[in-house]
């Protein structure tokens, strides 16, 4: 289009004439440089000066015929008539609040948002089925406002502002609210709101009372408990159930109030898609966890062993390290049949980075889950030689993945905090533990300014807890009711 500039790149690369690689929501370089990015991405536009004739007008002008009123008059949005020659200006109506909220955290989800900022695919599919459901359930409004606010700030790096913490405390209060009417409490979309906020608490990098998890976990088992049936009610409370299970699992090993019964972590867990899979088959391996820690401390304390747990533990760390095998070759050998059926393009080319991660996060996972029964083993002394040289081995695949995942910072490369966190916590070499801790402050940097100091703590806490000691101080009395009131 004539007076159209076709550039997209964003105001600091055209100011500097630099080459901008026009991602959004930031561009390569004013990430490296962690400087504001604004406009990458966007079509810009040349705006002329208002000029007071038209095409018409000027070309009757020209020709010497220019209309009388009789003839050429026009009629206003009101239906009165306009002298002829004047412009009419048609207003858009402005959107209602809740338009406005739904696209902006659209932009945060879309498919076509650059994979290292896309909330969508990091933390569930079912956040695309969201902006349809805002207007209908206030918890879920304030949760989304509050995510939305949080995603801008830390795409920008501004960790932690006034308006994003006030969103968020908003949404907490609004949460209570619904929690306590017994109709709301068990709706869906409240459901929704707190797997949101449970999203948002982790991009905010924010931790309270001192407890290493968020609560938010809890807080959708108590939903899920007040309800007759624990399982999904629709398919969108199924897609919730896919992204919801990890943080329930992973916050269960910490939290002593998530307990649930071998029929409630397969209503959660369970699901067609991956049930016979080696990530679905580590996930039902996991829900088993809490259960033999608490045996396995008995069995330290007492050191007698009614029930066999060392000889369980040992079972399930074996099938463990089987299923992490298969997902290490599906890594190695990436399927992406599914993009190569597609006509060379951007489409395919963003499919195959798509696949390409979520081998490599899946594997990623499943080491994760195979290092917490590693430690436990650790802690029993069973096979001491060849667990520590598998730690060895598992932290150094870490290590791996948390140097090729540098171009996904700082969304798409998150799962890689608690991945280096457990490798962490089960070698016992000082020298990999040093390069691990040098990871772990690079990743996490992205999400808050944590002290070093503060974060070794936390990872001495986690270690000796996940090596069957009880360090954190559990505070088993506290209700998820009194920490949304904190």
């Amino acid at each position: 289009m004539p007076g159209v500039p076709s550039g997209k790149a964003c105001e600091a690369c055209r100011k500097q004439k630099k080459k901008c690689d026009e991602k959004q929501p930031s561009c390569g370089r004013c990430l490296r440089l962690k400087i504001p990015c604004v406009g990458s991405g966007q079509q810009r536009f040349k705006f002329q000066e208002e000029k007071q004739f038209t095409k018409q007008i000027r070309r009757q002008f020209n020709t010497g015929t220019l209309p009388t009123p009789s003839s050429s008059s026009t009629s206003s949005s009101s239906g009165t008539p306009s002298p002829p020659g004047q412009l009419i200006f048609i207003q858009a109506r402005p959107s209602s609040s809740t338009t406005r909220l739904a696209h902006a955290f659209t932009q945060a989800i879309q498919r076509s948002t650059d994979i290292r900022y896309n909330l969508g695919w990091n933390f569930g599919l079912f956040l695309e089925e969201v902006p349809r459901r805002l207007g209908t359930n206030e918890a879920l409004d304030r949760a989304v406002d509050a995510i939305t606010s949080a995603h801008t700030d830390f795409c920008t790096r501004k960790h932690g502002s006034v308006q994003a913490l006030t969103k968020y405390s908003a949404a907490l209060r609004t949460l209570r609210v619904y929690l306590d009417d017994p109709v709301h409490a068990q709706e869906t979309n409240t459901l929704a709101a707190v797997m949101i906020l449970l999203i948002c608490q982790s991009i905010m990098g924010q931790t309270t009372k001192g407890q290493w998890w968020s609560g938010h976990a809890e807080g959708a088992m108590q939903i899920l408990k007040a309800r007759k049936e624990f399982g999904p009610r629709n398919d969108f409370e199924a897609k919730i159930y896919m992204s919801l299970r990890g943080s329930v699992l992973f916050e269960g090993l910490f939290n002593h109030r998530i307990q649930l019964s071998e029929k409630e972590w397969d209503s959660l867990i369970v699901n067609e898609y991956d049930a016979d899979n080696p990530e679905g088959r580590l996930l039902q391996t996991l829900s088993r966890a809490p259960g033999i820690m608490r045996r396995a401390r008995m069995f330290l304390r007492t050191g007698s062993d009614p029930t066999g747990v060392q000889d369980e533990l040992w079972a399930l760390y074996q099938a463990c390290k089987l299923d992490v095998h298969k997902l290490k070759q599906s890594s190695i050998n990436k399927d992406l049949s599914l993009a190569e059926a597609l006509p060379h393009g951007s489409h395919r080319a963003w499919l195959e980075r798509v696949l390409t991660v979520h081998y490599d996060r899946i594997y990623g996972i499943g080491l994760v889950i195979t290092l917490f029964f590693n430690c436990m083993v650790q802690a029993l002394e069973l096979h001491s030689n060849a667990v520590q040289a598998d730690a060895h081995h598992f932290t150094e695949e870490i290590l791996m993945l948390a140097e090729i995942s540098e171009d996904l910072r700082p969304v798409g490369s998150g799962y890689l905090i608690i991945c280096l966190t457990t490798a962490w916590a089960a070698t016992r070499e000082p020298e990999l533990k040093g390069r691990v801790l040098a990871w772990l402050c690079e990743y996490q940097s992205d999400f808050n300014n944590r002290q070093v100091s503060h974060l070794q703590q936390e990872l001495q806490w986690t270690a000796e807890h996940l090596c069957l000691g009880d360090p954190l101080g559990l505070r088993q009395e506290l209700d998820y009711m009194d920490y949304l009131l904190d």
